[in-house]
């Protein structure tokens, strides 16, 4: 029914990189990308999105490759996640969790695909409104949804 490419996700390779922590680096303190960042080796810190530079309207995007490892947080415009991170991702767009990946942190999106086998310890919380109208009116409606609360019977 489904079928998944055997070489793992291709979106580390598909995109093209202003910033790259190569594997087997180790970075401590917190690190502030311009265009889209990949994060192979092992950040301890977090990493935040320049708001600031031109095209950052468009949004840049954070990926956590296979090798990668964040002990920190993500602050950015999206998010692929393929390898682990200790810590939250807060994007204001898209993000995407591949089969192995490991998230042990909280999920703030607008959009998110999370993948067969990608493990997400934590809260998501989508950040559209219109996700959120719909559990207002259903719970002014709740007397209309047919559940009836239950009532000790008579003689017992």
């Amino acid at each position: 029914m489904f079928e998944f490419s055997k070489k793992g996700p291709m979106a580390d390779t598909q995109l093209s990189y202003a910033s790259t922590v190569g594997a087997g680096s180790t970075i401590k303190g917190n690190f502030t990308h311009r265009g889209n960042l990949l994060l192979s080796g092992h950040l301890i810190g977090d990493i935040h999105q320049e708001e600031d530079s031109a095209g950052s309207n468009d949004g840049y995007t954070a990926v956590v490759g296979k090798a990668g490892f964040l002990e920190g947080n993500i602050y950015s415009s999206h998010a692929i996640i393929i390898g682990r991170i200790e810590g939250s991702v807060y994007a204001k767009g898209r993000v995407e969790i591949y089969p192995g990946a490991i998230v042990n942190g909280d999920v703030t999106y607008s959009q998110i695909n999370v993948h067969p086998d990608a493990k997400v310890n934590g809260n998501l919380k989508c950040l559209l409104s219109d996700s959120t109208e719909h559990l207002a009116s259903e719970q002014a409606d709740a007397n209309l949804n047919n559940v009836l609360p239950i009532k000790k019977a008579d003689g017992y």
